[in-house]
């Protein structure tokens, strides 16, 4: 367990624009640089991070198009969540992410988006350890593509 403390500010420039700053400064899962070759369970310990983050929010609004784009830097190694509750509240996964909704003309009555979402663009994040088993990558923020199509009625 640990605290922490986050400070947000965002601000909404047109109905078209607008952008997101949060600074987080929590305890995550860090592998233990004192322990070599221990069990993997072992080398994890709660370290203090801070992390900020940024995200801007465009559309276009007579095509419909929405684009987002954020970044959250960690300071330090870490293999857990700084902030989980921020990140969704905020929409601010760690590292480099990009999301794009495109509206579509509805047929029947109701709301259609074609949507995609990537995360971890440039793959940053992974941490590796020396295990008594040998080496471990761990991977807590996966690089990721997501698409679909949404359908409200």
């Amino acid at each position: 367990s640990s605290m922490g403390a986050r400070a947000a500010f965002h601000h909404r420039w047109t109905d078209n624009l607008d952008t997101t700053i949060v600074y987080d400064y929590a305890g995550a899962l860090a592998p233990d640089d004192d322990l070599i070759d221990g069990t993997l369970r072992d080398q994890l310990v709660t370290r203090y991070r801070q992390s900020l983050a940024g995200r801007v929010s465009a559309s276009v609004p007579h095509l419909g198009t929405k684009v987002s784009v954020g970044y959250k830097w960690i300071g330090g190694q870490a293999v857990s969540h700084l902030d989980p509750y921020g990140e969704s509240l905020f929409h601010l996964d760690p590292y480099l992410n990009m999301e794009i909704r495109q509206q579509l003309p509805s047929f029947f009555p109701g709301h259609m988006e074609a949507m995609a979402d990537f995360g971890n663009l440039l793959a940053q994040g992974y941490v590796q350890v020396s295990t008594g088993d040998g080496r471990v990558v761990l991977v807590p923020s996966y690089r990721y593509f997501r698409g679909g199509l949404s359908v409200q009625f």
